[in-house]
């Protein structure tokens, strides 16, 4: 009988000490999650009643409401490029974590910048600059460029 209420006692115990929050992407969609951590532009989560780790782009997310305290938080706000001449709004992403979440979209190619007289990172810039233009120019709002050995790169672009 013991072994039943302290059974009973820890399954309820644990719902009470989950962290369940609403996530709210950029699209619209609304998931019910249990918080872990956000960090390094990654928010940790679990689905409820399950333990496995899961993971999105804080760029994905509008905002995280704790659902037991009413709490809201904005995680991001969502970027509008409508035209060629919004490219400074478009963000490189750095790390293929932070693309988790966004909608893929499509894939730039070529040969990274090449002038004479100036630093390899001032050519990676010039590129980025480059990339940054395409993308602002179809309505993408991030890019993640990846450099190849052979002097091109390959550049893919993500919406909401």
């Amino acid at each position: 009988m013991k072994v039943t209420f302290l059974t009973l006692a820890l399954v309820l115990g644990f719902n009470a000490f989950a962290q369940t929050h609403q996530l709210v992407k950029h699209d619209g969609i609304a998931h019910q999650v249990n918080f872990i951590k956000h960090e390094n532009n990654v928010i940790h989560y679990s689905q409820p009643g399950s333990h496995e780790h899961h993971k999105i782009s804080s760029h994905a997310v509008a905002s995280l409401k704790d659902l037991k305290s009413s709490e809201h938080k904005t995680v991001s706000s969502k970027v509008a490029v409508l035209s060629k001449a919004d490219y400074h709004k478009v963000q490189v992403l750095h790390h293929q974590d932070h693309a988790v979440g966004l909608k893929k979209g499509t894939t730039f190619t070529g040969q990274l910048n090449r002038a004479k007289g100036i630093s390899s990172s001032e050519q990676f810039e010039h590129t980025k600059r480059s990339v940054k233009y395409k993308a602002a120019a179809q309505g993408y709002p991030f890019v993640a460029i990846n450099k190849k050995n052979n002097g091109t790169y390959e550049a893919i672009a993500y919406t909401y």
